[in-house]
């Protein structure tokens, strides 16, 4: 409620037999938030109204995804009705439970006590209180919210923590222990990696920890987790945080499922799990708490560390590939730092933000960048973008362009300039991709070059000397 002194309740109801905290669980937590719950737990006879209580459960439960059977297997459970009960959910749910029943509410007067005649509007901003007292006098408070306190009876079935009531078929007795499976929300997960390079640049120190945070009331003891990674989570969020690597990169578009639309890959993937990380030991989980545990370490991953200029840029106009001279002619100055590694693990690499570090001697850390690190299976590769590289700039220009055929053929020619202005030497490669049509081909290059790895591209290894810069030119052709 909004006033908290409000809630200074007389609750006294006297003690209620409840199942005892699950001897084992096990969860699978989904990074949406979704879990899925498997838990043992302990059965007290049927009280006195017949229901068998189960307490302590999340209040996210999903009442319909409940299933249970016998720990021991020994028979089937015959469960006539069940109903899933939480009279301290939020006020609404509280002040139904005490529909009918005498309170005493208390305030700057005199105490006033009467029977709960209506159920209050909390969507309201001033919710309005009616009592019933002997004598058919009606007392009307108009404003809960004004009021110090609110004294409430006692009672035996009221349910003050999350509680799931069973009532048998006739004539069953509860088994000793049920395996109890449900979904719920409200327990997240996410991972970070953090790595220190080594002076030669060769290898790094890898440290994968994951962050879960339990935003139910329960807390969950001891139990073996498994992280579940769906498709959705393959891709960034449509709002990312702020601190998000991805966050400034634009979402890709994909065809939606039933093909008449573009979507956000994230809206267009599914639900579906592609991917499980086992913690290698069991964690408490507490109630509204953040963990962090250890998933991965190794201490030597092998990696090549490359200083890359990609240096062409497109503006913001629609441009026809084919005759259009101004089609990339932008360009970037940036040289970034990317490191390229294979996992080399016998575990997947959980989806997360990476963080590189370069150790020195005196075992100091220097920063080198940040970036996303994509989901890695055992004996995949990835490419991380770790930002800008200092002291080096490059330049790109376009230095000529012919329709030798309109609409047929086109040459172009571009210069691309490295100037490293750092005190060692440095290599850098130099992407370039051919983006005006498939059919191309080099018809002059000052500088030997390779296929690149992404289509359509070539690359260039260009040795810097400190403090100075060197060029390439190459001329490509175009045919339609």
């Amino acid at each position: 409620m909004k006033k908290s002194a409000l809630l200074a309740l007389a609750l006294l109801a006297p003690g209620i037999v409840l199942a005892a905290m699950p001897r084992s669980i096990a969860l699978v937590i989904q990074e949406n938030g979704n879990v899925q719950v498997s838990e043992t737990h302990d059965i007290e006879p049927a009280g006195p109204d017949g229901l068998v209580r189960i307490s302590p459960l999340p209040e996210t439960l999903v009442a319909t995804s409940v299933n249970a059977t016998p720990a021991d297997r020994s028979d089937n459970l015959d469960i006539a009705a069940q109903r899933f009960a939480y009279d301290l959910r939020n006020d609404t749910t509280l002040f139904h439970a005490y529909v009918g029943e005498t309170i005493t509410c208390h305030g700057e007067d005199d105490p006033v006590t009467g029977r709960l005649a209506t159920l209050p509007d909390f969507t309201a901003p001033h919710p309005a209180l009616m009592l019933e007292a002997a004598g058919q006098t009606v007392h009307y408070i108009p404003d809960i919210f004004a009021l110090d306190s609110i004294e409430f009876p006692s009672r035996p079935a009221l349910a003050r923590q999350p509680t799931l009531l069973w009532q048998l078929a006739a004539g069953q007795m509860p088994p000793p222990s049920v395996q109890l499976n449900y979904a719920a929300t409200g327990i997240s997960w996410s991972a970070a990696h953090e790595a220190i390079l080594a002076e030669d640049g060769r290898s790094f120190a890898l440290a994968s920890r994951v962050r879960i945070q339990n935003k139910t009331s329960r807390d969950f003891v001891n139990a073996r987790v498994r992280l579940a990674l769906t498709e959705k989570g393959l891709y960034t969020p449509l709002v990312p945080a702020t601190d998000d690597p991805r966050a400034a990169k634009p979402p890709a578009l994909r065809y939606s499922a039933d093909g008449a639309s573009w979507v956000p890959e994230r809206l267009g993937a599914s639900a579906g799990i592609v991917a499980t990380y086992d913690l290698p030991q069991a964690l408490t989980l507490p109630a509204g708490g953040d963990v962090r545990a250890g998933l991965v370490t190794a201490p030597a991953v092998a990696a090549e560390t490359r200083l890359v200029y990609d240096g062409v840029r497109f503006d913001r106009y629609q441009r026809n590939r084919r005759n259009d001279w101004n089609l990339g002619t932008e360009s970037a100055s940036i040289v970034e730092t990317r490191l390229t590694f294979q996992n080399t693990l016998p575990t997947p690499l959980p989806p997360g933000e990476f963080r590189l570090l370069r150790g020195r001697a005196d075992k100091t850390l220097d920063w080198i960048g940040t970036d996303w690190l994509p989901a890695l299976k055992p004996g995949e590769s990835a490419t991380i973008n770790l930002g800008p590289a200092a002291g080096l700039t490059g330049r790109r220009l376009r230095t000529a362009y012919s329709d030798v055929v309109p609409f047929k053929v086109a040459e172009e020619t571009f210069e691309i300039t490295v100037e490293n202005q750092t005190a060692t030497a440095q290599t850098v490669t130099v992407i370039e991709h051919f983006y005006r049509g498939d059919n191309h081909q080099i018809t002059a290059a000052s500088a030997e070059y390779t296929p690149g790895t992404a289509p359509h591209s070539i690359q260039f290894d260009v040795p810097v000397k400190p403090g100075s810069s060197q060029s390439l030119t190459y001329t490509v052709r175009y045919t339609w």
